[in-house]
């Protein structure tokens, strides 16, 4: 792709330099447009957040355009689409353009509401601080439980089961194991953990001390159209991964 893309560059160099011999080709405004409005979305989504010069953009969008259609054009006079490994090329590109413009489409129509857009908010912006004790084995864990029941402290727990791996300090959810993420994040300050969670092959029990918002967190108004956005790609995520187990697909593992 990186490739393709410096070919047509330097081909796009020559056409603005006058050095193409021959008419220029017109292009489609629905195909400036639908280029235009993509790069202005993704500025959108930089750090910075500043927006190029709309008919500098333009201009450039259409000069790549016009290099793209000479190119195919020279490419199909001389029977480059004929060829059985170009096909087999094409048809690729062709089906993953429309997956990707499937996704898309999902993510345009999923509906989030409010409630849960400040819900993602508080988790990523929420620090806690946790205190643990492990065990060798699960039974291990339930036997420790009992004596909670019984009324020992967990603080006494500590000192009865010591651990030299207590994180110190706030934390947020997000920098912990996921396994762990996921439980700390349905946890209220002050509750432990009802049942031993098992990590790297020991069996741990936590207490949530303390849960406050990370000073440093941007406001919710700030981060809110990511936070839509975000949601609205796992929504996407969730039907695609619901349609390729209706269809008789394994999940893809991640590289």
């Amino acid at each position: 792709m990186k490739k393709q893309k410096k070919i047509i560059f330097f081909a796009a160099a020559a056409l603005a330099a006058g050095i193409a011999i021959g008419k220029v080709p017109e292009i489609e405004r629905s195909r400036v447009d639908a280029l235009v409005a993509e790069e202005l979305e993704n500025a959108s989504l930089m750090p910075d957040g500043q927006k190029p010069d709309v008919e500098s953009l333009r201009k450039n969008i259409t000069l790549q355009l016009q290099t793209v259609e000479i190119l195919k054009n020279e490419a199909l006079k001389i029977g480059l689409d004929k060829k059985p490994e170009v096909q087999a090329h094409f048809k690729n590109a062709e089906a993953q353009f429309y997956a990707t413009q499937y996704a898309l489409h999902l993510e345009r129509e999923a509906q989030v509401n409010e409630a849960d857009i400040r819900a993602a908010y508080d988790s990523q912006t929420r620090a806690v601080k946790i205190q643990q004790v492990n065990f060798a084995t699960a039974e291990e864990a339930r036997q420790a439980q009992q004596l909670l029941l019984k009324g020992l402290s967990f603080d006494g727990l500590m000192q009865r089961y010591p651990s030299p791996e207590q994180i110190g300090g706030f934390i947020s959810p997000n920098q912990l194991p996921p396994v762990l993420a996921d439980v700390i994040n349905r946890m209220s300050r002050g509750q432990i953990t009802r049942e031993p969670v098992e990590m790297n092959g020991r069996f741990y029990l936590f207490k949530l001390t303390a849960s406050e918002r990370n000073p440093d967190a941007p406001p919710f108004e700030q981060i809110k159209d990511i936070l839509i956005r975000k949601a609205k790609q796992e929504k996407m995520q969730q039907q695609i991964d619901e349609l390729l187990q209706k269809e008789g697909m394994t999940k893809l593992k991640q590289p």
